[in-house]
């Protein structure tokens, strides 16, 4: 229930210290009153006075009286997994309380003082004496119960809304340790949500996976079908998925206990879904290539999200499955990949498939096996395993906590990068996405193929000594035959197809007057392209088509994340500075032209005054171009969830040998960015971040 508090504090100066009389006919639970049955109810009303956070009515504690706010304002509390949440807030003339005089029963709320705040009590005996007498007041309440009801349900549904996942295992029925990894998506999901997960197999108990798993207690659940039966039995599904450390585990069911029940199942048993449902966050519903179809067709209406893990060996079970008219259409991933996943190998499913493949899940039988003997998760002891972090993956995209980082241009500044980017990493942060433009593509890039960020910073101090060479203009001041010369020694033949972390890099076509996106080809012509500033290097030319550095068009590709997968938009960005406002010339120019004045009144020997030397050409069209980049940026970042901005004091955008300085503020950005990630990313601690973990090198 929203609550407009300049409203309520100028209804507060009108009904403070009202008569009773006036109190009454303004309150929903009186109104209409004929005027005997108001004459009753004021000659019974008792005045009470409470400071701010008194708890009036306390869950499960009887009171025994109705409470009218006079003046003030009172919060309804809900009890939710040891906290207390807010479902209702009560200004002057609505009331409280009368539930459990009606029913006898105890509150099953607790209603707290927001304010220092005025009341009108009327006992029990008072209440019931008045319902006898007065229909009216009757009426009054079942109207006020029906509309509280209504708005209490709306909130907690608002903000405990279940998300019910299909998870549709296609693999060899054979090979239980294929399915083990729907396991391994569960407590990867509870670990990195923080939240209610229940993995929900939908087969007989001692056909399921969980079991092999469960080591705390009641992690097992009830099934659906015993559930069905007794609901009782669903209180048991309100167990604790957490422990006193703060680590969360998943919760474990299937649907019935036992396979042959299975022909027992009918729509009633599965409605169950919906009430064990509402006491978790998350519920994967888990089906195999062996679930009936019409267990596995329902699954899939109740069914928020779909999401298909195929294994490589099954592909050709695929478009079957894919073509069976769901509502809503599933996210694809590939498992047990025994090549390395690569993005070209990606695109080769992806077209394979005839849809998007969202990631490969890289093969690796030995550690299920480990996991399965030891009856323990990846999480469990395998942190630094690319199966591990594929897993995470999922179960971070199920959460909506993928992450993408966007790398602004800014020249020498992009020093500052390596700090961010290497804080980040060592923060446990996942770099799942990556977009760039101009000098912010040469960290990321660096990091993708396996330097080190030592390497980088050293590969940064190069750069100078490669794009200073001058040509007489036509198309550009400086040649780029050096950068190309070094980016190609550092990229070779490599493309993004070889990778295996999506990475975009933006330039514009002059010939379209578009922008463009590079993912797919040469890294070296990518990066070529990226970083040619216009009147500075000349454009690459493929084809038709003119390319050149984006800076003046998306200098922080925040959208391209978006478009790329991203939920969780990060924007590391150089500007440092906000657009330029417009001010007025007239003071400096008259100060200009006194001096001017005041030199040649000396004397015609005198000089007149000096004015400020002309940058040379190159800092003029740098100049101009970083303060297009500063305007255009702080359009750019605007959809960006967290920004983390550096604070860099103004350089050439060619003076690479002033950069490193800028690796320091790259990292104390990130730090002050924290409480932001975290708002995001749950499981980042305020510890200090290991050196040694994540590594800083990765390896193609």
């Amino acid at each position: 229930m929203e609550v407009d508090i300049e409203e309520i504090y100028g209804y507060n100066q009108v009904m403070h210290n009202l008569e009773p009389r006036k109190l009454i006919e303004a309150s929903p639970l009186f109104r209409d009153l004929h005027p005997r049955e108001t004459a009753d109810v004021i000659a019974r009303l008792q005045p009470v006075s409470v400071p701010q956070g008194t708890r009036i009515l306390e869950r499960g504690n009887w009171h025994g009286q109705l409470y009218i706010v006079a003046s003030g304002q009172v919060s309804v509390l809900l009890q939710e997994d040891h906290n207390e949440l807010a479902v209702a807030h009560l200004g002057p003339g609505e009331c409280f309380g009368e539930m459990s005089l009606i029913t006898g029963e105890l509150p099953s709320a607790t209603i707290r003082a927001e304010q220092d705040t005025s009341l009108w009590a009327l006992p029990q005996a008072d209440f019931l004496a008045l319902i006898g007498t007065c229909p009216t007041l009757l009426r009054n309440i079942n109207a006020i119960l029906a509309l509280r009801l209504s708005r209490a349900n709306q909130q907690i549904l608002a903000s405990h809304a279940t998300q019910l996942v299909e998870l549709a295992l296609l693999d060899d029925a054979a090979l239980p340790l294929h399915r083990s990894l729907s396991l391994h998506i569960g407590d990867a999901l509870a670990t990195r949500s923080r939240k209610r997960v229940l993995l929900l197999e939908v087969c007989g108990q001692n056909e399921a996976i969980g079991p092999h798993f469960a080591h705390h207690p009641e992690q097992m659940r009830p099934s659906l079908l015993d559930c069905a039966r007794d609901h009782s039995l669903i209180a048991r599904h309100r167990a604790p998925t957490g422990m006193p450390d703060g680590q969360y585990y998943v919760a474990l069911a299937a649907l019935a206990s036992d396979a042959q029940h299975l022909a027992e199942m009918d729509s009633g048993v599965l409605a169950t879904i919906v009430d064990v449902a509402s006491e978790y966050d998350y519920v994967l519903l888990v089906t195999t290539s062996s679930t009936p179809h019409a267990l596995a067709r329902s699954v899939a209406e109740l069914s928020n999200r779909s999401l298909l893990i195929v294994s490589h060996t099954m592909l050709h079970e695929a478009p079957s499955w894919l073509a069976t008219g769901k509502a809503a259409k599933p996210a694809v991933f590939v498992a047990h990949v025994p090549a390395r996943p690569t993005i070209g190998l990606q695109d080769d499913y992806s077209a394979q498939l005839a849809c998007e493949v969202t990631r490969l899940l890289p093969e690796d039988m030995a550690l299920l096996a480990h996991c399965w003997d030891e009856g323990k998760a990846l999480s469990g002891f395998a942190l630094d395993a690319k199966l591990t972090g594929t897993v995470d993956f999922v179960a971070r995209f199920i959460a909506r906590q993928t992450v993408g980082i966007a790398f602004g241009g800014g020249g020498a500044r992009g020093f500052a990068h390596l700090g961010v980017l290497e804080q980040l990493v060592q923060r446990g942060v996942p770099v799942d996405y990556i977009a760039a433009c101009s000098s912010g593509i040469i960290t990321p890039g660096m990091y993708l193929i396996g330097k080190s960020f030592v390497e980088s910073e050293e590969i940064f101090l190069q750069i100078q000594r490669n794009i200073v060479r001058w040509r007489i203009p036509r198309t550009s001041i400086f040649s780029n035959a050096g950068l190309k010369r070094m980016l190609r020694d550092l990229c070779g033949e490599l493309r993004f197809e070889d990778l295996t972390t999506p990475f975009a890099m933006v330039a514009v076509d002059l010939s379209t007057r578009s922008g463009v996106v590079l993912d797919r080809g040469l890294l070296w012509q990518a990066g070529l392209a990226s970083t040619a500033l216009p009147g500075i290097f000349p454009p690459v030319l493929v084809g038709d088509h003119i390319l050149m550095d984006a800076g003046m068009h998306d200098p922080v590709p925040i959208r391209l994340l978006r478009k790329m997968g991203a939920h969780i938009l990060v924007a590391s960005e150089l500007g440092g500075q906000e657009p330029p406002s417009l001010e007025s010339a007239t003071p400096w120019l008259k100060e200009s032209a006194h001096r001017e004045n005041a030199g040649w009144s000396r004397g015609p020997r005198t000089l007149p005054y000096t004015h400020t030397r002309s940058p040379h050409i190159v800092d003029l069209i740098l100049r101009t171009y970083d303060l297009a980049m500063a305007t255009i940026g702080m359009h750019s970042i605007r959809e960006a969830d967290v920004v983390i901005r550096p604070k860099l004091h103004r350089v050439s955008l060619r003076q690479f040998s002033e950069g490193r300085k800028f690796v320091v503020a790259g990292r104390e950005a990130v730090e002050q960015s924290l409480p932001k990630l975290r708002a995001y990313l749950p499981w980042l601690t305020g510890d200090a971040p290991d050196p040694n973990y994540p590594p800083a090198r990765l390896t193609l």
